[in-house]
């Protein structure tokens, strides 16, 4: 065993003894149970913060999902429109009778 842990050991001896002695005494652990209180409190109040990120960030994956959404129906329609206008441009360009063709009677 290296002196390390051996002195690792020697350590944890000591601090064991001084739990022992200071759990004795009322103020110390008066003092200790107030401590891990406030420690409780802040966990709490890191554990809704977390929370709290965590829906905030489900709100904007839902949100950009919604757009996404959007902007895809968006861009299929505008192809099916753009695909008529370009047929109705190419037939004035060619002197041919312009068929008009609604996005509605597309559908």
């Amino acid at each position: 065993m290296g002196w390390t842990k051996a002195l690792f050991f020697a350590g944890g001896v000591v601090a064991a003894g001084l739990a022992k002695l200071a759990s004795s005494s009322k103020t110390v652990r008066s003092a200790a149970v107030t401590a891990t209180a406030k420690v409780l409190d802040a966990n709490d109040a890191i554990q809704e913060a977390t929370q709290n990120i965590m829906d905030d960030a489900d709100d904007v994956r839902a949100e950009a999902e919604r757009q996404r959404k959007i902007d895809a129906a968006v861009a299929e329609r505008m192809a099916k429109l753009e695909e008529g206008i370009r047929d109705e441009v190419i037939a004035e360009i060619d002197g041919k009778p312009v068929k008009k063709t609604s996005s509605r009677a597309k559908k």
